[in-house]
């Protein structure tokens, strides 16, 4: 099995970026890698909830993802399952870690951790995807901080 780490620190409040990983009005506007686009987001954030995340690339095609949120730990920690919709990837299902730490007064740091992947290139291609969301996410938490 496959897995990949990334640790990064957002400029930005702790409530805001725990809320962008689940507010609708927030992942529409970063949860997709590149030139792709969030289109629908359907979330029933609790314990046992779901979600789906329905992306469009550029040529007009779509990809959907889906899950389920295994915990839930407000401005901590956040842990859900990870699938395609389309069964292209040899790796079925992976898990999705996320923790939250507030390192000073507007930074947050972010560990996120992935894994179960059956290939090390389905691996690297969600660690290349996962990098430009969170970019995305770090341009929307300089924007929201400046117009908060």
């Amino acid at each position: 099995m496959h897995e990949f780490k990334i640790d990064v620190t957002l400029d930005a409040s702790l409530p805001f970026v725990f809320a962008a990983f689940h507010e609708p009005e927030y992942l529409s506007q970063w949860f997709a890698p590149g030139d792709c686009l969030v289109t629908q987001v359907m979330i029933d954030f609790k314990s046992g909830g779901r979600y789906r995340i329905k992306m469009m690339y550029p040529s007009g095609i779509e990809m959907s993802l889906t899950g389920e949120y295994v915990l839930i730990l407000a401005n901590e920690q956040l842990s859900f399952s990870w699938a395609w919709e389309d069964n292209m990837e040899e790796s079925v299902m992976t898990s999705v870690d996320v923790h939250f730490e507030e390192t000073e007064e507007n930074q947050v740091r972010l560990v996120l951790l992935q894994q179960g992947f059956m290939n090390k290139k389905e691996c690297d291609q969600h660690h290349f995807a996962w990098m430009s969301c969170l970019e995305k996410l770090a341009v929307l938490s300089k924007k929201k901080k400046t117009f908060s």
